[in-house]
């Protein structure tokens, strides 16, 4: 079968990047400012192209196939990359004179941000040029290069606070709950909270979508035995730590933000003991101050 991606366009892309996010035809398209059945037909024209079905129907809405995940994730990269070069391009013709780029981890975003975006740039329009979502170490070097002014996610300057002072001044914005996530059939899911040492007897499942470094510290400061933690799964997405959480294959820590907009059927979450919070920062180049929409957004976070 011949797969032709290079007739594969960024309208096409932007469709399954709505599908996905919204799980229903009809929102991605109010989303889109387009019709529905202009939707389906996007998602047939690339499903042909792709050489497979990319979205299942499920109880919960759409679900991604496993080339749908694969399509997805080139997607998300190559419209980030055309909305990068736009602002670029931009900016050489001086269309734009004061504007703030960010970029921001999924849980932060998806889980909290994302409405006060809405609201901000709904009193201040194009104030927000340009709005990325990555993980902690994409982030950190959109933001040494340039890329974006500022970036929001989990405070991890301690893990190397010289370098941070160095390089960056940060600000603190919210306190996130982490708590263990197990499946309802799990034999500790009655207790009232649970502590890292009992988790840690059980197939850990971990999300390489961000706060790994953290997560790995947290038990690090809290076993006796370090060697006692392991990583036994890792994982994508939240939506897919979830699902093996429901069906009990393991155990996860997850913080709270991330569990927003997210189903959870068959799992149930519990409370660390003792209390365990990570801390979501927003950061900016010490060489770069941040200018007056960076500052009058941090006012409002």
């Amino acid at each position: 079968m011949m797969i032709k991606g290079s007739d594969i366009s960024i309208a096409q892309l932007r469709v399954l990047l709505a599908v996905a996010e919204e799980q229903s035809y009809t929102r991605a398209a109010a989303r889109l400012g387009v019709s529905q059945s202009g939707v389906s037909h996007s998602m047939q024209a690339l499903e042909k192209l792709a050489g497979g079905p990319l979205i299942t129907k499920a109880a919960e809405g759409w679900v991604l196939t496993v080339l749908g995940e694969l399509v997805l994730t080139s997607a998300k990269k190559v419209v980030g990359e055309l909305q990068i070069l736009s602002q670029q391009m931009a900016q050489f013709h001086n269309e734009v004179e004061e504007t703030l780029k960010i970029g921001v981890i999924p849980s932060a975003l998806s889980g909290w941000l994302s409405p006060l975006l809405a609201s901000f740039t709904s009193r201040y329009p194009d104030a927000i040029s340009l709005v990325l979502e990555g993980m902690e170490e994409e982030i950190k070097d959109w933001v040494e290069s340039g890329v974006i002014d500022m970036g929001v996610t989990t405070d991890i300057t301690q893990l190397n606070l010289t370098y941070w002072r160095e390089h960056f001044d940060w600000q603190l914005l919210k306190k996130d709950e982490i708590v263990a996530v197990l499946s309802a059939s799990h034999p500790l899911s009655k207790q009232a909270s649970i502590t890292l040492a009992e988790l840690a007897m059980h197939p850990l499942i971990m999300s390489s979508g961000g706060c790994e470094a953290l997560i790995q510290q947290i038990f690090a400061h809290s076993l006796e035995e370090v060697d006692t933690f392991q990583v036994d799964f890792w994982v994508r997405d939240t939506r897919t730590l979830l699902q093996m959480v429901a069906g009990d294959v393991g155990v996860s820590l997850v913080p709270t933000l991330a569990l927003n907009n997210q189903q959870k059927a068959n799992v149930v979450t519990l409370p660390l003991s003792p209390r365990c919070d990570r801390n979501l920062i927003a950061f900016w180049p010490k060489r770069q101050p941040l200018n007056p929409v960076g500052k009058q957004l941090l006012k409002e976070c």
